[in-house]
């Protein structure tokens, strides 16, 4: 079972890469489809409202199908629609292919999570959970510092090329390593109205879209701040963003050691402490490389334990529900990101790039008043 794991978190390395790959890339993508970074950050506004729209109904219409055949499936289209993207011959078909991308990505993340649970016994769901979300974090380690590093050497559509190539692998990866009748429990109306009406739950769900708010008004735009704002060269870029990722690994392992110790309400709070204190110290230091450095560690240690996190959360409070309150959780991620992006977007059309720590702060404050009053509850 140990090799089905490391299948699923090879998939989620394929998705996290997916995903972040325009926000590493923003200043070569805008460049080379001659348009500016606020219309070249709605591309991952448009990606993540795709997912928060279409997750939670994908997730229930293929509660039935085997896990094995489902997730080899969905990255196997992830795979085409990267390949896809890398021929895109304008602005409006790179958004098409991002929409089917994104479409892939919202469903693996989620049913992964749930396989992986299925994968162990009860008494180690919850770390069988965060192991498979170690993906995302290895994503930012490698995924995306090289692709940007690739974007700016070889072109755009070399990086979507060389993501696709992941999502290829990954798909054969978890063709051969899962076993076969790997079902969840169906999903019907009565799944939604148990989740609907329980408000602990929903609040749980929130945290996640709150702190994404946050994160994403300013990470979507990370790499032309660091161009801009820093001078960065490429490869300064690609370092900083490796530093982000192995913060974010580690911060992610620790989560994983500790998360049936503590409990991951009380991981949550600390990662999100970690995120908050990182956008404080760039709103105080100003867009120096001394707090550049000092806030990407902060905010990798904590962005990726809180997702994973939130997910054992979220199955343990109701195993049943998992297939469904998962799948809202992941557009709740993606929700956040697409109201972060275009944010930013807004902030940074008006006024530049310095107030944008001036709304992330306040969110992630609301971020931990609601994680708290779930936890009583």
């Amino acid at each position: 079972m140990n090799g089905a794991l490391v299948a699923l978190c090879l998939g989620n390395f394929a998705v996290g890469t997916a995903t972040m790959v325009v926000p590493g890339m923003l200043p070569a993508l805008a460049d080379g489809l001659a348009v500016g970074i606020p219309d070249a950050g709605r591309l991952i506004a448009v990606f993540a409202l795709t997912i928060a729209v279409f997750g939670p109904g994908l997730a229930s219409a293929v509660s039935h199908v085997d896990r094995r055949l489902l997730l080899a499936g969905t990255l196997l289209l992830l795979f085409a629609s990267l390949a896809a993207s890398a021929f895109a011959a304008d602005y409006r078909m790179l958004l098409a292919t991002r929409v089917v991308s994104a479409i892939c990505a919202g469903l693996f993340t989620s049913q992964a999570a749930g396989a992986a649970a299925l994968l162990v016994e009860p008494m180690r769901r919850g770390s069988a959970v965060a192991f498979v979300f170690l993906g995302w974090s290895i994503a930012a380690v490698f995924g995306m510092p090289v692709s940007a590093w690739i974007a700016e050497a070889f072109g755009w559509r070399m990086a979507f090329g060389a993501v696709a190539a992941v999502a290829l692998v990954s798909a054969l990866s978890v063709r051969f390593a899962l076993p076969t009748g790997l079902r969840v429990q169906r999903v019907d109306a009565a799944a939604w109205l148990r989740i609907l009406a329980d408000r602990p739950l929903l609040a749980v769900v929130a945290v996640t879209a709150i702190h994404s708010w946050a994160q994403f008004t300013v990470f979507s735009y990370i790499t032309p701040i660091m161009k801009s704002q820093l001078h960065a060269t490429p490869t300064t870029v690609s370092a900083l963003l490796a530093l982000f990722g192995v913060t974010g690994i580690a911060g992610n392992v620790l989560a994983i050691r500790e998360m049936d110790r503590l409990g991951p309400a009380r991981v949550v709070m600390t990662s999100l402490a970690l995120m908050l204190g990182a956008h404080v110290v760039m709103f105080a230091a100003g867009w120096s490389m001394t707090s550049m450095v000092i806030a990407l560690a902060m905010w990798g240690a904590g962005c990726f334990a809180i997702n994973s996190s939130q997910q054992t959360r979220l199955y343990a409070a109701a195993p049943v529900l998992a297939p469904v309150s998962i799948a809202l959780n992941s557009s709740a991620i993606y929700l956040g990101q697409a109201a972060g992006a275009e944010s930013g977007a807004r902030i940074i059309a008006a006024s530049g790039f310095d107030p944008l720590t001036w709304l992330s702060i306040p969110v992630f404050v609301v971020a931990m008043v609601t994680s708290a009053w779930a936890g009583r509850r």
